[in-house]
């Protein structure tokens, strides 16, 4: 009797399993990219937003770059188009500057606006600020509203205008003017001043030499409280 012999067909078997991997690896590659694909979407939902926002504030912030260094710079929070007809608007966006002597001066605002006109001016609304002075003093400030005028480094505040001494003197009028260069500020509404011993009213007021000068402008009446008695 003849012994069977078993013929192993390894070429056709090993062929056929590298056709199934090559396939496999195909389908792998495929699905990475799509997965790549799909990532790459993703990202484009959420930057190109971004993106238009920025150049939105790019509009507004360019001229501020290319003033002199005493000038104001601008850094939107969150900037968008909100609906307002030829107008570009910066939501929360903050206000960074020194003046003559290198001390700070940074604000914050609700909402900012460009103006139409050959001057370069921002409206600003919701208005809050702190000013610091080389000699440790300083004073801080919030306003309804408020334009800034970039040819002559002027900050116009109107509607209810507070200021905040740091030797804790408040002030309260409808209108001052603030010097982004020197930091100074005055007004010429009727002002209301409260400190620890008493109160004035005036018809104007100016903050200056580095805050540490206070002066009461036009008619002013003063009321002082008595000493309390310990």
């Amino acid at each position: 009797m003849e012994e069977e012999k078993v013929v192993e067909f390894k070429r056709p078997l090993q062929w056929g399993k590298m056709q199934t991997d090559g396939v496999n690896d195909w389908r792998r590659k495929q699905e990475r990219r799509m997965t790549r694909h799909s990532r790459f979407v993703v990202m484009m939902k959420v930057l190109l937003p971004s993106l238009a926002a920025l150049l939105i504030g790019l509009i507004i912030l360019w001229p501020q770059l290319n003033a002199q260094k005493e000038g104001f710079a601008l850094e939107a929070a969150d900037a968008a188009q909100i609906g307002l007809p030829e107008e570009q608007a910066m939501v929360n966006p903050r206000f960074f500057s020194v003046d003559q002597s290198g001390q700070p001066f940074n604000m914050t605002a609700d909402e900012a606006f460009e103006m139409e006109g050959e001057t370069r001016r921002v409206r600003l609304n919701g208005v809050r600020a702190d000013v610091s002075a080389k000699n440790g003093r300083w004073y801080a400030l919030d306003a309804q509203t408020a334009v800034y005028t970039q040819e002559t480094d002027m900050l116009d505040l109107t509607g209810q205008v507070n200021v905040y001494t740091d030797e804790g003197y408040e002030l309260e009028t409808t209108q001052a003017e603030v010097s982004v260069l020197t930091h100074d500020i005055s007004g010429n509404e009727r002002t209301l001043v409260r400190g620890s011993d008493g109160y004035a009213v005036s018809e104007g007021f100016s903050v200056t030499d580095e805050g540490k000068v206070i002066k009461l402008t036009g008619k002013t009446r003063m009321i002082f409280y008595p000493p309390s008695e310990e």
